[in-house]
C-alpha cells in the first residue's frame, strides 16, 4: 500500500524558514507536489507552491546541477 502523503524535510531557507516538500495523492488520485516554507517566528507567514508535478521537481533538481557546474 502506498501511504497517502509523505513529506521530507528538505533545509532552510537563507533566512532560516524551515522548508518541506510534500507527496500527496489529490482528490481525484493524481500525484503532485507541495513546497512548503513554514515560519520561523512570528513575523514570517507561511507559503506554498502546489500542484508540481515530478517532471518539475526533475528539472528544479538539474538546473541547480547545471548552475552548480559552471
Amino acid at each position: 500500500m502506498i501511504p497517502a502523503k509523505i513529506e521530507y524535510a528538505v533545509g532552510k531557507t537563507r533566512h532560516n524558514q524551515p522548508l518541506r516538500l510534500v507527496k500527496a495523492r489529490t482528490y481525484d488520485g493524481a500525484v503532485e507536489w507541495t513546497l512548503h516554507r513554514d515560519q520561523a517566528s512570528q513575523r514570517d507567514d507561511r507559503q506554498a507552491i502546489a500542484g508540481l508535478t515530478d517532471d518539475v521537481i526533475l528539472a528544479m533538481a538539474d538546473a541547480v546541477k547545471a548552475e552548480r557546474s559552471r
